[in-house]
């Protein structure tokens, strides 16, 4: 599913990037902004505020890594992130984030979008999801791959995550001939994902 709540509107910010950074470790994430804050957090916060929505699982899992402004879930629950498919949810406070060893299902909060992220401290509140299969980043969409060999699509509640060729952070979620584009800020109503 998507990763928060129903009804509300969250904002798709950057297209296929690195999952662990921006042009290296495969172009595996996407990122979102929540919904507008209200104008006194931002007046007392900043952009790096904490948000008062929250990130949401897009699957069922167990909880394998809680610090460092991450949450990584494990799809088949083994406990080890490095088998099976792991989604890393980054840039969550660690205010109200999902503890380690958690199971959670589709729609349970792991924590509210802010700029925290170990040594990779964004500059605006938002949450970066990637995906992982034994432990290897899996591009969200693969332009440039050789003839015949493709990726898993990253489809996020029937949306379907796409890329530009050699072009990072740039993209388009797409479901039912609908379009959302990758875009900064709030202001563009091509980039609001709602469901």
């Amino acid at each position: 599913s998507l990763p928060f709540l129903a009804g509300q509107t969250w904002y798709i910010t950057s297209g296929p990037h690195g999952g662990w950074d921006a042009r290296a470790s495969g172009w595996s994430a996407i990122d979102f902004a929540p919904p507008t804050p209200p104008d006194d957090l931002l007046l007392t916060q900043g952009n790096c505020y904490i948000s008062p929505d929250f990130v949401t699982s897009m699957s069922g899992g167990q909880v394998v890594r809680s610090g460092d402004g991450a949450v990584v879930i494990d799809l088949d629950m083994d406990g080890d992130e490095r088998t099976g498919w792991t989604i890393l949810y980054l840039h969550l406070a660690d205010q109200d984030r999902a503890p380690l060893g958690a199971v959670v299902q589709p729609g349970t909060p792991l924590g509210r979008p802010s700029c925290e992220g170990f040594y990779l401290n964004s500059l605006g509140t938002h949450v970066h999801i990637a995906r992982r299969y034994n432990g290897e980043w899996i591009v969200a969409d693969c332009p440039a791959c050789l003839d015949g060999v493709s990726a898993p699509p990253f489809v996020l509640g029937g949306w379907t995550l796409k890329g530009y060729p050699g072009q990072v952070y740039q993209g388009w979620l797409e479901k039912d001939g609908q379009v959302r584009r990758a875009e900064q800020g709030r202001d563009d109503p091509t980039n609001q994902v709602s469901w």
